[in-house]
């Protein structure tokens, strides 16, 4: 179990994660747990997350990680008891369904996010509070005829906003009103604390925006691949994902980083105020095929792809980085580790 040193959270503290049974959330969970942390995860239906707790036991000691049903995040009490004596609040449940309403995604996603910033204004103990956004909310894949873009920390995906909200909802505008509703649900979070940070100078809000999320499942029985993770699984699988062709220019993140990045931004004291950048390194299908093609030669995999070489520059991409490295480790996780952890092997 690895310490972390200064941190604003007591030692053994509990933590209130959301959406503690998708793929970012349960490995913030995990996260957590492996620095000494007691975790309190909210989910949809107890009865169907019942095997994290023993899962998470098995591996961190008994008492370590509980489950709080929450059927509903959009109440405005949502988490008035799931939030109660915890000391950070990791806000990761998110809408993934793709719906091109974007009354029916970015409204609710605005809501359930702000409720649980105020779930946190409203509970003393609470010194932290991250978001997770999206790279989404900056930018999104390049497509054919873009001109890449160099990212500042004031980056905000203006364009899959207005495309969102104009009429007809066209099932193709699914991407962009998943986008637009990152980008206003975390809009909404800065607006919200920047509007009564007086009232709790001593809570500090970071976000975390991950690109692609790819990485080792928790338990390949019980929570098998999903979200991205399932693109990588179905490509070894020796099939072409559905999605890959809406995935030109976007970078990769190991999940294993995107949830330390969470622990960084609820612990560590120089972090305050800050969107993180969780964007690993550039990502093509092409470079995934040539990965798992090198590694496992006896496997048939799907033919090269068109050539997508070409990225968004990301300066921010290096604090992030730095952030990584203060846990012992080189940096980013590599493509070729990430691609292996990935691989349902």
């Amino acid at each position: 179990m690895a310490i972390i040193k200064d941190s604003v959270l007591p030692q053994g503290s509990t933590v209130l994660v959301t959406g503690a049974n998708g793929l970012v959330g349960a490995n913030v969970v995990d996260g957590f747990l492996q620095h000494g942390f007691k975790v309190r995860g909210t989910v949809r239906n107890a009865e169907k997350s019942a095997w994290m707790v023993p899962f998470f036991e098995d591996k961190y000691g008994k008492g370590a990680f509980e489950l709080a049903e929450v059927k509903d995040l959009l109440r405005e009490d949502a988490l008035s008891e799931a939030v109660k004596g915890t000391s950070a609040v990791l806000s990761v449940a998110s809408d993934v369904s793709f719906s091109s309403n974007p009354n029916e995604v970015i409204t609710p996603a605005i809501q359930i996010a702000v409720s649980a910033l105020k779930a946190a204004y409203s509970e003393p103990s609470v010194k932290r509070f991250v978001q997770c956004s999206s790279s989404s909310a900056v930018v999104q894949g390049i497509k054919p005829g873009d001109t890449p873009v160099t990212t500042t920390n004031d980056t905000w995906n203006e364009a899959a906003v207005a495309s969102a909200w104009q009429e007809p909802y066209t099932p193709e505008k699914g991407a962009d009103v998943y986008a637009a509703s990152k980008t206003q649900q975390e809009q909404a979070i800065w607006k919200y604390h920047k509007e009564h940070k007086h009232e709790r100078p001593d809570l500090v809000v970071n976000t975390v925006l991950p690109n692609l999320v790819f990485g080792k499942s928790l338990d390949k029985e019980k929570f098998g691949y999903p979200s991205t993770t399932g693109i990588l699984a179905t490509i070894f699988s020796g099939e072409a994902h559905p999605f890959l062709h809406m995935l030109r220019g976007q970078y990769y993140v190991n999940v294993g980083d995107v949830a330390r990045l969470f622990v960084a931004g609820a612990t560590f004291p120089d972090v305050q105020d800050e969107r993180i950048f969780a964007f690993g390194g550039v990502w093509s299908a092409n470079k995934t095929l040539e990965v798992l093609r090198r590694r496992f030669p006896d496997k048939q995999f799907p033919e090269d792809f068109a050539k997508d070489e070409v990225w968004h520059t990301i300066p921010q991409r290096e604090r992030a980085e730095e952030l990584l490295k203060r846990f012992g480790q080189p940096g980013w996780r590599s493509l070729e580790e990430t691609v292996l952890d990935n691989s349902p092997l």
